[in-house]
C-alpha cells in the first residue's frame, strides 16, 4: 500500500507535463486532419451570388468536372457554389445594381458589385476570403461521408432484396404421395366413388396441400426475417437522411454570414485600393 502511494505520488507529479503533451498531440492531430480535409479543395473556385435588395437569386449551375457543389441561404437570396475549373454558376434575372457576383480563385478574386467589375490578387485578401468558406467545406465533407454511408446501406439493402427474392426451402420427396393420390383419383374416376371414398381422397389431397402450405410458411418466415433486416437498414437510412437535412440547414444559415462578410471585405478592398477596377 505504501509503495502504491509513493508510485501514485510520482505519477501525479508527471501529470501536468503528460497532459500538456496529450493536448498538444490531439491538437496537432486535429489540425492535420482539418488541413488534409481542406487541402482537397485548395484548387477549387468558390462562387458567391447574392442580391443586395434581398430578392430571390435564380442560379444556373453546371458541373462537368470531378465535382461541383452548391448551397443556398434559406431565403434564397444567396447562392454559393464550389468546384473545379469545369464547375460554373451564373445568376439569372438579377438587376446588375443589386448583384454581388464573386469568384474566389486560389490566387485571385474577381467580382462585380454595384454594377462595376473589380479584381484583386492580394495574398492576404485572397487568404482571408477563402477562409470564410471553411465551415461550409466541413459541412460538405460530413455530407460526403454520410453519402458514402447511405450508398453502403443501399448496397446492403440491394443484397438483402436479392436474398429475399431467392429464398428457398428444402422440399421433401412427396412424389410417392402424389402418385398414390393420382392413382386413387383415376380408380375412382373409372369405377365411380361413394361419398366416403370421395372424403378419403379429399383428405389425402388436403394433407398434401397442408404440407405444401407449411413449406410456404417456412419460406415466408425466412423472407420476413430478411424483411426485418431491410427495415432496420431503412431506419438507418432515415437517420442518415435526417443528418443530411440538418447539415443542409446549417449550410443555408452559413451562406448568409459568408456573403455578408465577403461583401464587407470586398468593400474595404475597394476603398483601400487593394481591389482594382477592371
Amino acid at each position: 500500500m505504501i509503495m502504491r502511494s509513493k508510485t501514485s505520488s510520482r505519477f501525479r507529479s508527471l501529470l501536468p507535463a503528460a497532459s500538456a503533451l496529450l493536448v498538444l498531440f490531439i491538437g496537432c492531430a486535429f489540425v492535420a486532419a482539418s488541413a488534409q480535409s481542406l487541402s482537397k479543395y485548395a484548387n477549387d473556385t468558390f462562387t458567391v451570388i447574392s442580391r443586395t435588395d434581398h430578392g430571390i437569386v435564380h442560379v444556373h449551375l453546371r458541373g462537368q468536372g470531378d465535382h461541383c457543389w452548391a448551397s443556398t441561404s434559406d431565403d434564397r437570396n444567396v447562392a454559393i457554389s464550389m468546384g473545379d475549373d469545369l464547375c460554373t454558376s451564373s445568376a439569372q434575372d438579377v438587376p446588375d445594381q443589386a448583384l454581388m457576383f464573386v469568384r474566389v480563385m486560389p490566387a485571385r478574386i474577381s467580382f462585380r458589385m454595384n454594377g462595376k467589375s473589380y479584381s484583386t490578387s492580394d495574398p492576404g485578401t485572397v487568404k482571408a476570403a477563402r477562409s470564410l468558406f471553411n465551415p461550409l467545406l466541413s459541412i460538405e465533407a460530413q455530407q460526403s461521408e454520410l453519402g458514402a454511408k447511405q450508398r453502403a446501406l443501399g448496397e446492403q439493402q440491394g443484397e438483402l432484396g436479392s436474398k429475399q427474392r431467392e429464398v428457398k426451402v428444402k422440399v421433401p420427396d412427396m412424389s410417392a404421395d402424389f402418385q398414390k393420390a393420382e392413382a386413387d383419383a383415376k380408380r375412382l374416376s373409372a369405377q365411380g366413388a361413394t361419398q366416403s371414398q370421395l372424403g378419403d381422397l379429399q383428405s389425402e389431397l388436403g394433407d398434401l396441400q397442408s404440407r405444401i402450405g407449411d413449406l410456404q410458411s417456412t419460406a415466408g418466415h425466412e423472407q420476413s426475417r430478411i424483411g426485418d433486416q431491410q427495415s432496420k437498414l431503412g431506419d438507418q437510412q432515415s437517420k442518415l437522411g435526417d443528418q443530411q437535412s440538418a447539415l443542409g440547414r446549417q449550410g443555408e444559415t452559413l451562406a448568409v454570414g459568408i456573403a455578408d462578410k465577403l461583401h464587407h471585405m470586398l468593400q474595404q478592398a475597394i476603398i483601400s485600393g487593394t481591389a482594382k477596377p477592371e
